[in-house]
């Protein structure tokens, strides 16, 4: 028992300190807010995926670069970035929009 709660206890540390963002340990699911809103109609969406593996093995590109050229988009009018966390499998897609 106190192995476990010692693991426990270590993957909650490990999950803060790469704490990005609030979210549970068991399950997260949320949009931030990403940037760059204009007023501009946008007529192109793009999106990029990475994954994390229990905090400790990361792969993937998420970059709001790498949603633009996703989706062909040369102006950029905004973008979300969607977090979702099941048991320390992590996967964070960043949606962006624009022209």
């Amino acid at each position: 028992m106190k192995k476990f709660i010692l693991a426990a206890a270590l993957l909650m540390f490990a999950s803060s300190a790469n704490a990005e963002y609030l979210g549970g340990f068991i399950y997260s699911g949320m949009t931030t807010p990403g940037g760059g809103y204009t007023t501009a109609v946008a007529s192109k969406q793009g999106s990029a995926t990475c994954k994390n593996i229990l905090f400790i093995v990361s792969v993937g590109d998420c970059s709001v670069r790498a949603a633009m050229k996703n989706g062909g988009i040369r102006s950029l009018a905004g973008y979300d970035v969607n977090r979702e966390n099941i048991l320390g499998f992590q996967t964070i897609t960043t949606k962006a929009w624009g022209n």
